[in-house]
């Protein structure tokens, strides 16, 4: 009951600072059955894990997407309160042959007040088999809203999304081929829409992609005192219909794509009649080597990456309301690079401080800067099995 207590005026505690919380609603869920019980506190996380050997159960609160925002949980002004960031919850049960666990998220929009009751459901199924060296994890991500938005002059209403950020890992226990892992991202996003104050007539509009990435470790060695472990990633993503080549069923509303238009970025969606000559895509094969080294208190994890990607916006012809459009694009090839780093410093057994630095190339031909930088930072506190 006491360690109950105190875990509880921890998350009190914390709840009034701007960092945020456990899972989220993508692809992060794959860790939930194998951590221990924990705090975690960090700029984009503040969530818990508690159980015993058998049944764990988990809690809290992420910022990971555009239609989130890092910084608050509640923000209250004169028009709202606004809800900035993903709630998660789940269950799970563990054994050594097999594990299974489901969670929830819900994610309201944060330019929308949580009167509007615009957000997306994602239910999350988890599988673990074979001693944990299988993991799959399949989040689900819903928004269905029927009622009218007026944003910015433009009536739109009927929204229907679905997207999955789908992640399977298997471990085989060969040192020369000792990892493999498939991402499988999929999602559309419907709707009408009045693109028009003056003109009164309905468009109804659709993005829809698909996209993978496969990664293949291999050669895991130790080399005098850090261990070794490249691999080749392989990532592919298309747009199916409308312009984003990776939709998601919440934040493809207001995602812009650059390219298209020489004085304004285009929208993820195009008018549901509208059909590709040639699809877009975007192709990466990077060539990554993993370094991990330890001391008794730091620990460090680095992953210098050296690759080729080739992106293509699309061929179409088409004809509206607002005109004729003919797009038909060549190839363009690029140097894909990158850097990532994670650093975990352990003063006492059970706090950890925790650093991770993310530097990259991806963005530099859609935003013309040539650097692009995240990272993030916090704590963890273990605590003990029940």
């Amino acid at each position: 009951m006491k360690k109950i207590f105190l875990i509880m005026m921890a998350l009190l505690s914390m709840s009034y600072c701007s960092i945020f919380g456990m899972y989220g609603d993508q692809d992060d869920w794959i860790d939930f059955l194998t951590d221990g019980n924990q705090f975690r506190a960090r700029m984009d996380q503040l969530g818990f894990v508690l159980g015993n050997s058998t049944i764990k159960g988990t809690f809290g609160f992420r910022t990971q997407s555009s239609s989130t925002q890092l910084g608050y949980i509640l923000l209250n002004n004169n028009v709202g309160t606004y809800f900035g960031a993903t709630i998660s919850g789940g269950i799970g049960y563990t054994s050594e042959a097999f594990s299974i666990g489901i969670g929830y998220n819900y994610t309201s929009h944060s330019l929308f007040p949580t009167s509007d009751n615009f957000g997306s459901h994602t239910p999350v199924l988890m599988i673990n088999a074979l001693n944990d060296n299988l993991r799959i994890v399949i989040p689900v991500q819903i928004l269905v809203h029927n009622e009218s938005i007026d944003q910015l002059g433009y009536y739109r209403d009927n929204y229907l999304g679905i997207s999955t950020d789908t992640q399977i890992r298997y471990y085989t226990g060969i040192d020369a081929f000792n990892e493999i892992r498939l991402y499988v991202k999929y999602g559309q996003l419907g709707y009408k829409i009045n693109p028009h104050d003056t003109i009164n007539y309905t468009q109804e509009v659709l993005a829809r992609s698909f996209g993978f990435e496969t990664r293949f470790y291999f050669l895991n060695t130790a080399v005098g005192n850090v261990t070794i472990n490249p691999f080749i990633k392989v990532a592919y993503n298309t747009a199916l219909h409308g312009y984003s080549i990776m939709v998601r069923a919440l934040d493809g509303m207001y995602e812009e794509i650059e390219g298209y238009y020489p004085d304004s970025p285009a929208q993820s969606y195009e008018d549901i009649n509208v059909k590709w000559d040639k699809n877009p895509y975007d192709v990466t094969v990077q060539a990554v080597l993993g370094v991990t080294a330890n001391s008794d208190i730091v620990s460090l994890y680095v992953e210098p990456s050296l690759g080729y990607r080739a992106k293509y916006l699309g061929k179409l012809t088409y004809e509206d309301q607002d005109g004729k459009f003919n797009f038909d694009f060549k190839v363009n090839h690029y140097l894909s690079w990158g850097a990532y780093a994670e650093l975990y410093i352990t003063p006492v057994k059970d706090l950890e401080w925790y650093f991770e630095m993310d530097v990259n190339n991806s963005d530099s031909d859609s935003t013309g800067i040539p650097v692009s930088f995240a990272s993030t930072t916090g704590i963890t506190w273990y605590l003990p099995e029940f």
